[in-house]
């Protein structure tokens, strides 16, 4: 690649990152039903038609604005390959999630909060089903069937701390996820696992 490529490239990104973040910033004011294709571009300062060059519609920018960091926010990662024990993995990825929302509130609660779309909010909840049986798998060794029962109420319980955050400016992040590990690590005690 030439670095007439990767300057174009980047300009590229740029741009395209300047609609996202003009896409927040609206749905953080308005709510996802108060964006518009006109709003985003006024707000990134660019032309409408400029729009049409990064996102093929509106719903495709809802994609990217929420979606695109939500999906890889719970996916597998290497903290059990760093040797950190099963308690902290645990820890660490509930603090990843909270801090996501904590740095985002705005944004999340136009999103996921009681005024936000319910279809968002289940999209969000089934997210967080599929991640959790996969991190009960991986971390407990807890077999599929038991896991896809378990993961659903831990993903309750985890909504239900994210929604307290979103609504609490004066909690923290760390705070909520020391105190929803707390909560969930006698469950985890409890969780029936693979047969060895």
């Amino acid at each position: 690649m030439d670095a007439s490529t990767t300057r174009s490239e980047r300009r590229r990104n740029r741009q395209r990152q300047r609609l996202i973040d003009a896409a927040c910033q609206i749905i953080a004011r308005k709510g996802l039903s108060g964006l518009t294709v006109q709003d985003v571009t006024e707000e990134a300062d660019m032309a409408v038609g400029s729009f049409y060059t990064y996102f093929p519609n509106k719903d495709a920018l809802i994609e990217a604005a929420v979606w695109e960091d939500l999906q890889e926010l719970g996916a597998p990662d290497d903290l059990m390959a760093q040797g950190y024990p099963v308690e902290r993995v645990h820890f660490l990825r509930l603090l990843r999630i909270f801090e996501f929302f904590e740095s985002h509130r705005s944004l999340m609660r136009a999103v996921f909060g009681p005024e936000g779309p319910p279809a968002q909010y289940n999209r969000g909840i089934r997210l967080m089903e599929q991640r959790l049986v996969e991190g009960l798998q991986e971390t407990l060794g807890m077999d599929e069937e038991n896991a896809r029962w378990v993961a659903p109420l831990l993903a309750g319980m985890i909504a239900g701390g994210l929604r307290y955050l979103m609504e609490h400016p004066e909690v923290g992040a760390e705070e909520m996820a020391r105190r929803i590990d707390s909560l969930l690590r006698p469950i985890a005690q409890h969780i029936p696992r693979e047969e060895s």
